[in-house]
């Protein structure tokens, strides 16, 4: 009994959370982290059509486990978008980057685009508020649809196993995604 009392005192003080899989047959993946997802959708007009974005998100940089922000976002990749060479596969990996990018007034640290059986990633880090900040993300494509990882932490506070540990763990499920 003193054992359990310890480990449980120990893991408070530690400040650690313990981290679970959050599981979204709807979209058709599981992701371990240390908060639950919250999950929001939203239209977005295109010149084709209208994409409907779901975005799944938890913690913050001012409070929450190790100081902390993670976001997901899935869609469906519109029919003509969907059969991408790799000269357009490494326009839309660097244009949605850039588009990340601005709106957080960051800086692309480094980019890397690998072609998996059944999937194309690009693994990706930046920097925001003036190197203070950093983002690393996965945008993954499976066929015609996207999964946009992203994982916002602090340079000071070397991060970078919590944040692999978050980024690594994208399972997709059996079930079918929307």
């Amino acid at each position: 009994m003193v054992t359990m009392l310890y480990l449980v005192v120990l893991s408070f003080l530690s400040g650690q959370a313990d981290w679970t899989w959050s599981v979204h047959p709807e979209a058709g993946f599981k992701i371990l982290t240390p908060i639950p997802l919250i999950y929001d959708v939203k239209a977005v007009p295109t010149d084709v059509d209208v994409i409907q974005f779901h975005q799944y998100h938890a913690g913050s940089l001012s409070t929450g486990p190790d100081s902390m922000a993670f976001v997901i976002d899935h869609f469906i990749v519109p029919a003509q978008d969907a059969t991408m060479d790799e000269e357009y596969l490494n326009a839309f990996f660097e244009n949605t980057l850039d588009e990340m990018l601005v709106a957080i007034d960051g800086t692309l640290v480094y980019m890397d685009i690998l072609h998996q059986p059944g999937r194309e990633v690009c693994i990706w880090k930046g920097s925001y508020n003036e190197g203070k900040g950093v983002i690393r993300g996965n945008i993954l494509l499976y066929g015609d649809r996207y999964y946009g990882l992203q994982v916002f932490g602090f340079a000071s506070k070397k991060q970078d196993e919590l944040m692999t540990r978050f980024l690594n763990s994208f399972k997709r499920t059996e079930e079918k995604a929307n």
